[in-house]
């Protein structure tokens, strides 16, 4: 498959100044969705041009024809999914009309977008940043247009709890709301979450009783963490015990009169696979923590096996059972079982050598552990370091090893990789410093499913906007550049502050280099990096807060001549600062007058209410000491 963007010259305008001829064509029994993006290429049509562009179901002149309706079905002009996967389109002209079809129906609304950006100059960066030019021009348009991974999701608080920014940053992930058809199809995942196995599908709390021996850790086990499936139990109760009849009644009791395996894979089809007719990705998730089974069986498989492949001849054995019965159930559909590489099972079932003229390869363990056709791989390196290339060998050694060894036991791979440092949310994060290079390493590897996680409990966090709008960029096509887009994004998001935000960042970088020498800082997403002082000295706070008096003295011109513009833009400052205020309140209090220190709890106080920034009281310890020292008096979170 290949993009295609053939776009003849302007040739007249179909809106401006208030007029169009056009309308927009849609079916009479159109979906939630297609009236979703015929409403927004009306709406910011008209926003941009002041022409109102109607939407109809019968032709009376030009129209632009969105989606399957009689005129596209005469022209025949239409798409599918294998031409462009799950989210492309394609815009084509016939003589005035224009049409843009898809390939399904949240792909509609991501052509809609795609075509106003090339005829309006549409860009949408954030929900409160749109920028367009005043005339939709007309042209002569053949473009076939895809993404590099079929699924998308950049996932932190702002795109979680405002689905429609989530969908205008082309992105498709659990954002989007199974059920709210407004979107379309939104994302491929069941509601299988990522601790699934002993959770949902054969949850403890319902089995536990009657088969201890199910599981490790959780009630009565290894502290509070909650539990893990044995998976050698699993694994071996297949031949232990009968399939049976599955009419049966009974059969998924909790007294399990099949077995381990047999129950687990009747509730994994019939709870789940079954129900959620319109779903792809099933997940086989662990609980959230390294515990790992010890029992006889279990010790000895490792030995042979090792952690992780013991895990995936157990998923290996339920594939196996689920792809017999999509192929007697319902074999058009898309099956497949998603799997952790992660925490205890993060190392790949291979062994590692060198070929005759000394390059590294790796080898399954056993012919077992490689993966069936209908499981992926998800990838999770939340033990490595983002200041550098999940690929670097030196920095990175153990995701250098696990990406080249998975990559010989499996084809299918979603990875699940990390943005923020989670004990510290209020800190800078430097994962820019290797974004594209990842970003480029899972397409080249064939990933076809990205989820960027971020902080999902508060906005705010630095650079997190910047942030979801270079990324969604660089999923739909991961050639284009972090810091190109970044540009891009700084001069119109932080508009004449821009020049200041650019130097923050380049002065970051530098700071966290000078980090990686003198302290072995490397940007892991647990470090804790905002609690430790030594990791910013005083002249930190004191150079950064230089930086930004140049971003609001180049605000300063506005204030008087554009309120609502300076307001906007200084708030936006406002929020990258907070970082470098806390430092100072936090670490060098002692260095500061007393009023200095007053304005700047003000400023933290009035931009978290603002920007919903909900990382100030429960995630610092310094920072109630801090109030108490200066009898600083906050209010509760939500006052925050």
């Amino acid at each position: 498959m290949q993009r295609k963007f053939l776009l003849g010259k302007s040739d007249g305008a179909i809106a401006e100044k208030g007029k169009t001829d056009y309308s927009i064509l849609i079916s009479e029994n159109a979906v939630p969705s297609v009236l979703y993006a015929a409403q927004e290429l009306s709406r910011i049509t008209e926003k941009a041009t002041g022409a109102v562009m109607p939407v109809v179901t019968k032709k009376y002149g030009p129209v632009i024809s969105l989606g399957d309706n009689f005129l596209s079905r005469e022209k025949g002009i239409a798409v599918t999914r294998k031409e462009v996967t799950r989210h492309g389109f394609r815009i084509k002209s016939d003589g005035d009309d224009v049409f843009i079809v898809s390939s399904g129906e949240t792909g509609l609304i991501y052509a809609v977008q795609r075509y106003l950006e090339l005829n309006l100059g549409y860009m949408y960066y954030a929900p409160d940043e749109e920028e367009y030019c005043d005339k939709l021009v007309k042209r002569s348009l053949d473009v076939t247009d895809f993404p590099d991974f079929k699924n998308r999701d950049v996932f932190n608080f702002d795109t979680l709890q405002n689905p429609e920014n989530h969908i205008k940053l082309y992105l498709s992930g659990s954002a989007v709301r199974n059920g709210d058809k407004k979107y379309g199809e939104g994302s491929w995942w069941a509601s299988l979450h990522d601790q699934s196995l002993a959770l949902q599908i054969i949850p403890y709390d319902v089995y536990r009783a009657s088969h201890p021996d199910w599981y490790v850790g959780g009630e009565g086990g290894s502290g509070a963490t909650n539990p893990q499936i044995c998976y050698t139990k699993a694994l071996y109760s297949k031949d232990e015990y009968e399939k049976g009849d599955w009419s049966e009644a009974g059969y998924n009791s909790a007294s399990a009169p099949h077995g381990m395996f047999w129950t687990f894979v009747y509730n994994l089809i019939n709870n789940y696979i079954a129900v959620e007719t319109d779903k792809s990705f099933f997940q086989l998730g662990m609980s959230d923590n390294s515990v790992f089974c010890s029992c006889d069986q279990c010790t000895a498989d490792v030995k042979k096996y090792g952690r992780s492949g013991v895990a995936l001849r157990f998923a290996n054995a339920v594939a196996d059972e689920v792809e017999k019965w999509r192929l007697q159930n319902c074999p058009e559909r898309e099956i497949y079982l998603t799997t952790f590489a992660y925490m205890s099972i993060v190392d790949p079932p291979t062994v590692k050598s060198t070929d005759e003229n000394g390059k590294p390869v790796w080898t399954p363990v056993d012919p077992s552990v490689v993966a069936r056709d209908n499981i992926v791989i998800r990838y999770a390196p939340i033990g490595d370091y983002y200041m550098f290339s999940l690929l670097d060998e030196k920095e990175n050694p153990n995701s250098y090893n696990a990406i080249n060894g998975w990559k010989t036991v499996a084809k299918n791979f979603a990875v699940w990789d990390y943005r923020v440092d989670f004990a510290s949310i209020n800190a800078p994060f430097p994962q820019w410093m290797s974004a594209q290079d990842n970003i480029r390493i899972y397409r080249d590897m064939g990933v076809t499913d990205v989820f960027h996680q971020g902080c999902r409990t508060s906005g705010g966090t630095p650079f997190i906007t910047m942030d979801n709008w270079v990324r969604s960029r660089m999923l739909w096509d991961a050639d284009q550049e972090y810091f190109k887009l970044a540009d891009k994004f700084i001069d119109v998001y932080y508009g004449k502050a821009g020049d200041a935000i650019r130097e923050y960042i380049a002065f970051l970088t530098a700071h966290y280099k000078w980090a990686n020498v003198e302290f072995g800082y490397k940007a892991h997403s647990h470090f804790a990096v905002g609690k430790k002082k030594k990791y910013f000295p005083v002249e930190f706070v004191k150079e950064t807060e230089k930086i930004f008096a140049k971003g609001y003295a180049a605000l300063l011109p506005l204030e008087e001549s554009a309120q609502d513009e300076y307001e906007k833009y200084k708030t936006r400052l406002d929020v990258e600062s907070l970082f470098y205020r806390y430092c100072k309140l936090a670490f060098h209090h002692y260095l500061f007058d007393r009023q200095e220190l007053y304005e700047e709890v003000k400023v933290i106080r009035e931009t978290g209410r603002k920007k919903d920034i909900r990382v100030w009281f429960n995630t610092f310890d310094s920072f109630y000491s801090v109030c108490d020292i200066f009898s600083l008096q906050f209010g509760d979170e939500g006052d925050l």
